[in-house]
């Protein structure tokens, strides 16, 4: 019982610094638990997250993106997919976005989207028994941004 209690507390304080709207049913808790992903499998990319995203926040969009400089906006459609790993991605790759507009970081977009996605896939190559196509779409991705 003291375990699940000691668990419990530090997820709470583990995501208070990430302020998730709660809107469709299960989509916040889809994201705390992508967030738990990220900080069992990658505690750097983990800690890099919570020091550049405040919000996390969802639109109809048909891509997850960027708003201001503390914002991750994720579409309806990553979120109603419910893979918890490519939620975690998404989180993990629009981070390095967070961090390139907040540090006034100016290089070419497919050059940003290229340095995001090879940010992605190391990631989840941490992740055990990953799903294949989050791999295959990720390698794709750097690619087709390599120009």
């Amino acid at each position: 019982m003291k375990k699940v209690i000691a668990f419990l507390l530090i997820c709470t304080s583990s995501f208070s610094q990430i302020k998730v709207d709660d809107v469709g049913t299960g989509w916040k808790d889809k994201v705390l638990q992508a967030i738990e992903v990220v900080r069992t499998h990658d505690i750097k990319k983990y800690n890099f997250l919570i020091e550049h995203c405040q919000y996390v926040n969802f639109w109809n969009g048909t891509y997850s993106t960027t708003e201001s400089t503390n914002r991750i906006v994720i579409s309806a459609a990553e979120v109603t997919k419910g893979n918890i790993n490519d939620l975690a991605a998404v989180l993990v790759h629009e981070s390095l976005h967070l961090y390139f507009i907040k540090n006034v970081i100016t290089i070419s977009s497919f050059k940003e989207e290229e340095l995001c996605y090879k940010y992605e896939l190391d990631f989840l190559l941490k992740i055990p028994n990953v799903e294949p196509w989050l791999i295959k779409h990720a390698q794709q991705q750097i690619i087709n941004n390599q120009r």
